[in-house]
C-alpha cells in the first residue's frame, strides 16, 4: 500500500469518516482537459422563451444569463405520475416528484456537436449529495430516449454551493435530430441535515465538438494500452492489451517504490523488462498483447511503447489491499439506519415490517443500491463475502481484518434482527427516497415479510459461516448464529418439501428467478456448513442428498459443443442464466463445501468430478473473449426463447411477446456453436443491463474450483475478473470509483459519489454482443449497486 493511502486511512480513522475521492484520476477531469474543436451556444441567457417547465417549482433569470430553478426537497403528497405498486397510500418506490426545465434547441446548427457542456451551481442547504439529471430528445431515425428510458439521460453528481463545470459526451447516442435538452431536479426527500429548499443555478449551456472516447467495441483507443490500473499479483499472468503499430514494449520501474508518495513520477525510473508485442487475431478483432508475466519483483511500474506511457500500477501479492479498504468505505457509506459522517444521517426508521401482530423497523445492513432500497438477502451475501475476505487478511493486516469484521458485524446484526423466529423474516423494501423517520405519516414505507425456502437456506449458510468467523471475537453472537442457522435450515427444508420452487412473488426481489437447481445448491451449501460446525448427522444427510440433486442437473454428455454447465432442473431443458443479480457461484460453492465437510462420504469422488467438469466448462468459455479475461455469460440454446415461464422469472417486467424476437436476435449475435447452441459474451437481457455481478459470480466459481484443486489456470481466470473490473477492459476504465485510474462518475441517485462504489456493469447496445460503456449515469448499467462489491470480495477471499 502506498503512503498516500496510508495517510488517508489514518485521517479517516480507518474509515469511520468516508474517504475523499481523488478527482484528478477521474474521467470527468480527463474530459475537461480535452481541446474543444467547435461549440454552439444553446441559450443566450436573456429570455425564458426557449424554455418550458414541468412540476412544482419556480424559475427566474438572475444576475444576467443565469437560470435559477427552485423547488422543495419533498412534498406532503405523491405526484400523480409517480409509479407506486398496489397501495398508492403506501408510496412504494416513490419520490416526491421532479422539477424539470426543458430547453428547445430545434433550428440550431448542431451538426458537429457531440458533447453537452454547461455550468451549474446547486445551493441546497444541508444536502450532502446534489444531483442533476440531464436528458435530451432526438427525433431522428433512432428515437431518444429509448423504450426503457435508459439512453438519453445522465445524472451528474455535483458539489454543493460551488460552480460545477459539467460535460456529457454523447457521440455514441443518436443525436442527429436533437429537439430538446432537459435538466431534471429529482426531489428525493430530506435526510437529517437537508433543508426545505433546493435551488440550482444554470448557465453557459453549449453543444461542443471534441475527440470522442472509446465507448463501444473490443478495441481500445489508438496508441493506447489497457491493463489492471491497480496492478497484478506477483505470481501468475500479467498481460495488457494495446492498439498500436509498435512492435515492442518496455516496463519501467519507478525507483521511489511503493512506500513513497504517488507524486514520485520524476524521482527516477529504470527499464526492467523488454518484450515483444504478440498479435492476436480472432472473431473479436486484432489486438497486440503485452505479456510481462516473468516480471515478479514487487514495485511500482509503468508500460511504455512509442510515445505512450501508461499510468502507474503495482505488482505485489498485497495488490488488492487498497481495493478492499475502498470497498469497505463504500459499504460503510451504504449503511442503512446509521449516521455516516459527511454522507447521510440516520435513515429509514419509518420503514416498517409487520408479522403476526408485531412490527419491527426495517433499517440496518447496507442499502441495496443507489435508490437506497433494502434487501436482506443482499446484506447477507455481502456479509458472507466480507467475513471470508477478512479471514484471509487476519495475519497479514490485523487492522484491515478488524475493520472488516466490524463492518461485517453491522450486516450480521441486521440479518439476525430481521428474523421473526418462525421462518418469516423482513426481506425487502423498495424505497427510492429519504423518509422523515416519523412513523404514521404519508412517506412511510412497508417492508415485505416472507417465509421462503431459498432465502432461508442462504441465511442458514451465512449464519453458519458467521458462527465460525465470530467465534473468537464474540462467542455469544457466534453461538446465536449457529442456533439461527439450525432453525433457518429446518424452516427452509420443511417449506421446500411442501411448496417447492416459489413463484415469481415480487418483481423487485431478484431471488424470484432462482431455479430448482439453485435451491438444491444453497440447501447443500447450508447443510454442509452447519454439519462442519455441529457434527449433527441430520445436516450430513441433507448435505449429501442435496449434493446428489445438484449433480443430476449438470450437463455431462459428450455429444454437445460444451458440457459442465447446469440446468434449471433435472429435466435439463433450460440452462441456468442470469441477466442481473447473478448467483452462478452457488453450484461450485455448494459442491466444494460438501466435499470439504463430508470428506468421508462414498460420493465425494462424484462431487469432485462435477466440480472438475464445471471448471473445464469455465476454461472453455474464456477463449471466446480472448485476449480479454472477462468470462462470457455462457452457453445458450435457441429453444430457450420458447420457454415463456422461465423467460418471465429470468427477465422480470419484460413483455414476452414483444421481446421474444429480440431474444432470438441476441442469441444470433453470439457465437454459433451449431445445433442451436450459442455462446453469449454478455447475457441475453432487456431493461436490466450490466455485467459486473454475472462475470464476478462466475469468477467466484473459478476461484473456488481453482483453489480446491490447486488449478492455476482457474485461479488466473478468477484473477482476470478482478483485472477487468480494475481497468483491463476496452475502455481502460476502473469500474471502482476512486480505485486505480480512469474511473468515472456513476448513477448514485441519493448518496453522492463515494470511493469504492461499483456499478451494475458494462452493458451492450440493442441486441449486440459487444461491450458498450457510454459516459451516462443512469440505471441500470451505471447504477451504484452493493452486489458487485460483495461478489468482488467473494472472489478476492480465494485469491488473497
Amino acid at each position: 500500500m502506498d503512503q498516500q493511502l496510508k495517510n488517508r486511512l489514518l485521517e479517516s480513522l480507518y474509515v469511520h469518516y468516508p474517504l475523499k475521492p481523488e478527482y484528478d484520476k477521474s474521467m470527468e477531469t480527463y474530459h475537461l482537459q480535452k481541446p474543444v474543436l467547435s461549440s454552439v451556444s444553446l441559450w443566450d441567457g436573456t429570455s425564458l422563451e426557449p424554455w418550458s417547465f414541468d412540476g412544482e417549482g419556480d424559475v427566474q433569470i438572475t444576475d444576467g444569463k443565469i437560470l435559477s430553478l427552485e423547488t422543495k426537497a419533498r412534498a406532503d403528497h405523491w405526484p400523480e405520475n409517480e409509479v407506486r405498486a398496489n397501495d398508492a397510500s403506501a408510496g412504494l418506490y416513490a419520490t416526491f416528484g421532479s422539477y424539470i426545465a426543458r430547453l428547445n434547441v430545434k433550428g440550431l446548427d448542431l451538426e458537429k456537436g457531440n458533447r453537452i457542456w454547461f455550468k451549474i451551481r446547486p445551493i441546497c442547504p444541508g444536502l450532502h449529495s446534489p444531483i442533476i439529471r440531464v436528458g435530451f430528445v432526438n427525433n431522428g431515425e433512432i428515437k431518444i430516449p429509448d423504450v426503457y428510458s435508459r439512453e438519453g439521460f445522465n445524472a451528474i453528481n455535483l458539489k454543493n454551493n460551488e460552480w460545477n463545470t459539467c460535460t456529457w459526451e454523447i457521440d455514441s447516442i443518436a443525436h442527429d435530430a436533437m429537439e430538446e435538452i432537459s435538466f431534471n431536479i429529482h426531489r428525493y426527500g430530506k435526510e437529517v441535515s437537508t433543508g426545505d429548499d433546493l435551488r440550482f443555478e444554470l448557465c453557459d449551456i453549449q453543444l461542443q465538438e471534441v475527440k470522442p472516447e472509446v465507448v463501444h467495441g473490443w478495441q481500445c483507443g489508438e496508441e493506447d494500452v489497457v491493463f489492471s490500473t491497480t496492478g497484478y499479483f506477483t505470481d501468475g499472468r500479467k498481460t495488457a492489451i494495446a492498439n498500436t503499430s509498435a512492435k515492442a514494449f518496455e516496463i519501467i520501474k519507478e525507483e521511489c517504490g511503493l512506500e513513497e508518495d504517488l507524486s514520485c513520477r520524476d524521482s527516477g525510473e529504470k527499464v526492467v523488462y523488454h518484450g515483444q508485442m504478440k498479435l492476436v487475431e480472432n472473431h473479436l478483432g486484432s489486438f497486440n498483447v503485452l505479456d510481462f508475466s516473468d516480471l515478479k519483483t514487487e514495485g511500482a511500474y509503468r508500460i511504455r511503447f512509442g510515445n505512450t506511457v501508461s499510468e502507474r500500477f503495482h505488482i505485489g501479492n498485497d495488490v488488492l489491499e487498497s481495493t478492499l479498504w475502498k470497498l469497505i468505505n463504500f459499504l460503510y457509506c451504504e449503511r442503512c439506519g446509521y449516521p455516516v459522517p459527511n454522507c447521510h444521517g440516520t435513515c429509514h426508521q419509518d420503514v416498517i415490517a409487520e408479522h403476526n401482530g408485531v412490527k419491527l423497523v426495517y433499517a440496518g445492513g447496507w442499502h441495496d443500491a443507489a435508490d437506497v432500497s433494502q434487501q436482506t438477502m443482499q446484506t447477507a451475501e455481502i456479509l458472507d463475502a466480507m467475513m471470508a475476505s477478512a479471514g484471509k487478511v487476519k495475519d497479514s493486516d490485523p487492522m484491515l481484518y478488524r475493520r472488516m469484521m466490524e463492518e461485517a458485524n453491522w450486516g450480521l446484526d441486521f440479518v439476525l434482527r430481521m428474523r421473526f423466529g418462525d421462518g418469516y423474516r423482513a426481506s425487502h423494501a423498495a424505497i427510492r427516497r429519504w423518509t422523515d423517520n416519523f412513523i404514521g405519516n404519508m412517506d412511510d414505507c412497508e417492508a415485505d415479510v416472507h417465509n421462503r425456502s431459498f432465502e432461508n437456506f442462504v441465511f442458514a449458510a451465512v449464519e453458519a459461516g458467521a458462527g465460525e468467523a465470530f467465534k473468537e471475537l464474540d462467542r455469544e453472537v457466534a453461538w446465536k448464529c449457529v442456533e439461527a442457522a439450525r432453525e433457518d435450515f429446518q424452516f427452509a427444508h420443511k417449506r421446500f418439501q411442501e411448496v417447492g420452487v416459489e413463484g415469481p412473488y415480487h418483481l423487485l426481489e431478484h431471488t424470484a428467478g432462482s431455479s430448482r437447481s439453485q435451491y438444491y445448491a444453497v440447501a447443500a451449501w447450508a447443510a454442509a456448513r452447519i454439519y462442519k460446525i455441529t457434527k449433527d448427522r441430520y445436516f450430513y444427510t441433507h448435505a449429501a442428498q442435496y449434493a446428489e440433486k445438484i449433480v443430476s442437473c449438470q450437463e455431462t454428455r459428450d455429444d454437445l459443443p460444451m458440457k459442465g454447465f447446469f440446468y434449471r432442473d433435472e429435466s435439463k431443458t433450460h440452462i441456468v442464466h442470469f441477466s442481473h443479480q447473478a448467483r452462478d457461484q452457488v453450484f461450485a460453492m455448494a459442491l466444494a463445501e460438501v466435499c470439504g465437510a463430508l470428506h468421508d462420504h462414498k460420493d465425494r469422488n462424484l462431487w469432485e468430478e462435477s466440480l472438475k467438469l464445471h471448471g473445464e466448462y469455465l476454461k472453455g468459455l474464456q477463449k471466446y473473449t480472448a485476449p480479454y479475461g472477462m468470462l462470457p455469460a455462457g452457453i445458450h440454446h435457441i429453444s430457450e426463447a420458447e420457454d415463456q415461464e422461465a423467460f418471465h422469472v429470468v427477465h422480470p417486467k419484460v413483455d414476452y411477446d414483444r421481446e421474444r424476437v429480440n431474444y432470438l436476435d441476441q442469441l444470433r449475435h453470439g457465437v454459433d456453436l451449431g445445433g442451436g447452441y450459442y455462446i453469449r459474451t454478455f447475457p441475453v437481457w432487456f431493461s436490466y443491463r450490466g455485467n459486473s455481478a454475472i462475470q464476478l459470480s462466475m469468477g467466484k466459481s473459478a476461484s473456488i474450483i481453482g483453489m480446491y484443486f490447486n488449478d492455476q489456470e482457474l485461479i488466473e481466470i478468477a484473477r482476470e475478473q478482478l483485472y477487468w473490473t480494475l481497468g483491463k477492459n476496452p475502455f481502460g476504465q476502473s469500474l471502482i470509483y476512486g480505485e486505480g485510474n480512469h474511473y468515472g462518475q456513476e448513477y448514485t441517485a441519493l448518496l453522492g459519489e463515494t470511493v469504492g462504489e461499483m456499478p451494475v456493469g458494462v452493458q451492450t447496445r440493442g441486441n449486440e454482443d459487444i461491450p458498450y460503456w457510454p459516459p451516462a449515469n443512469i440505471a441500470t448499467y451505471r447504477e451504484v449497486w452493493t452486489t458487485p462489491p460483495g461478489r468482488f470480495l467473494w472472489v478476492a477471499a480465494d485469491l488473497i
